[in-house]
């Protein structure tokens, strides 16, 4: 049942994308939980997925560890190496529960971008894409408006939120592209059980694409991420660990 990440790989049809950005890939890791239910090769096996497809952006998505202080230091280990020109972060609940300053000092001493609740633009092929971190939202660290506030109308938007309820709320501000984690895809997925235990708790978004707004123009992705949480377990329906990697369209103009 413990089955190594895969990489994903899927098409983006975004309107108005500025055509510099056709063609752009970003790929996407989250939840890596590393502690002891997450073994480290599995960790670095999904280091290794990310840097082969060689993507112009990897983005990570938050809950890089479980409970413990100690996992700070298995975490500088293992997720060492991401080779992108740009690698941006945000945080998870996890992170908070253990020590967002010290999961913060591993990833800005990785050379990573850690957005909480701001946004950096950076010029890929002469065009500024925009990626914008939400702070964590299950502990209540995030700020919309905060986080979308210097936004330049033109360019692409890309946001990272670690859940994905947020999204409505995203949308309404103009994102063309949410990323999110946080679910697992339920981890163990058991059709209809599963569903019904999302509902009750008032969620709405397990794994996959969503369209998302008034005009449906927002899309958001929610990866099962990459580690383990309570089991060292995967099974059912959008479980399997994964690389989510993006590759941004322009839709065509009829």
């Amino acid at each position: 049942m413990r089955k190594p990440p895969i990489l994903v790989e899927h098409e983006v049809m975004i309107e108005g994308l500025d055509p510099a950005h056709d063609g752009v890939k970003i790929a996407h890791l989250s939840d890596l939980h590393v502690g002891k239910l997450t073994p480290a090769e599995h960790v670095r096996a999904a280091v290794a997925v990310a840097n082969a497809a060689g993507a112009d952006v990897i983005a990570l998505t938050g809950d890089y560890v479980c409970w413990r202080k100690h996992e700070i230091g298995m975490l500088r280990e293992q997720l060492a190496g991401l080779t992108a020109s740009t690698v941006v972060a945000t945080l998870g609940n996890h992170d908070y529960f253990t020590s967002a300053a010290g999961v913060e000092r591993v990833l800005t001493g990785h050379g990573h971008d850690v957005l909480k609740n701001r946004h950096t633009s950076v010029d890929v092929n002469g065009a500024p894409l925009h990626l914008i971190g939400v702070d964590d939202p299950i502990t209540r660290h995030h700020d919309l408006d905060r986080a979308f506030a210097g936004v330049p109308a033109r360019g692409t938007r890309v946001v990272l939120c670690h859940c994905p309820e947020q999204a409505p709320g995203l949308a309404e501000r103009g994102a063309d592209l949410v990323l999110s984690g946080h679910t697992h895809g339920g981890q163990i997925y058991l059709r209809g059980v599963t569903d019904r235990i999302i509902g009750r708790m008032g969620k709405r978004y397990r794994r996959g694409f969503y369209r998302v707004g008034e005009a449906s123009r927002t899309q958001l992705y929610v990866t099962p991420g990459v580690g383990f949480s309570g089991l060292r377990v995967r099974v059912g329906d959008g479980t399997q660990a994964e690389v989510a990697l993006f590759t941004l369209r322009a839709v065509a103009q009829g």
